[in-house]
């Protein structure tokens, strides 16, 4: 019995030792555990195994075309997809109001993630200050053509990584100071919209 004891403690032990490893592995900011439960922001927030520096913006600009007339059915269209992120219209209301804004349109922003890493083609650059503390900036801009005119279009929302897979930004199509003048509550024709500066944000394991 006695030349037994020292194998059975070695092999708990060993066991023990494992399971401190997978408890570790699933438990870390990066690991299996904090994946399921928050997605890309397990990833973003892990300054000590990741850093964002490789990401950068898209030069390009993209359309879409909105129907005024029946705001639901452009739920679902989609701004950017490339296959692997996409981009597409998650909101459009009008508020009946100048002072609230009008016509408005949500964006919704779609990525990838795994212990690897994440990437996130948005509308929002999700930066790291430091080790301790991030900030959102919008990087996209909008333009709106609508009856021959165009227009500017002002931030009406930005999130930060809300979604396991992503984030949501919006914007008020049309500026104040033109309902009344050329924008009426019930327009009925197509918008059409152009948005630059989408950033590709990119967390990647330091090296």
């Amino acid at each position: 019995m006695s030349r037994e004891t020292p194998l059975i403690t070695k092999r708990k032990i060993v066991l023990l030792a494992l399971l401190l490893a997978v408890f570790y592995l699933a438990f870390k900011p990066s690991g299996l555990w904090f994946l399921t439960t928050e997605g890309m922001a397990a990833i973003a927030n892990n300054t000590e195994d990741y850093t964002d520096q490789n990401g950068y913006v898209l030069p390009e600009a993209y359309k879409i075309s909105i129907d005024l007339s029946d705001l639901d059915s452009n739920i679902g269209k989609e701004l950017y997809d490339d296959g692997t992120y996409k981009i597409y219209v998650s909101s459009l209301d009008n508020t009946g109001s100048a002072r609230s804004g009008g016509y408005r349109i949500g964006f919704r922003s779609k990525g990838t993630y795994s212990h690897h890493g994440a990437s996130l083609v948005s509308g929002v650059w999700h930066k790291t200050v430091d080790e301790h503390s991030f900030t959102t900036i919008m990087s996209a801009k909008m333009a709106a053509a609508y009856n021959n005119k165009n227009y500017t279009s002002s931030q009406f929302a930005i999130s930060g990584l809300n979604y396991k897979d992503g984030d949501d930004f919006g914007f008020y199509i049309f500026p104040s100071e033109a309902y009344g003048k050329d924008i009426s509550f019930q327009e009925t024709g197509t918008v059409e919209l152009t948005v630059t500066g989408l950033y590709r944000n990119s967390w990647s394991k330091k090296s």
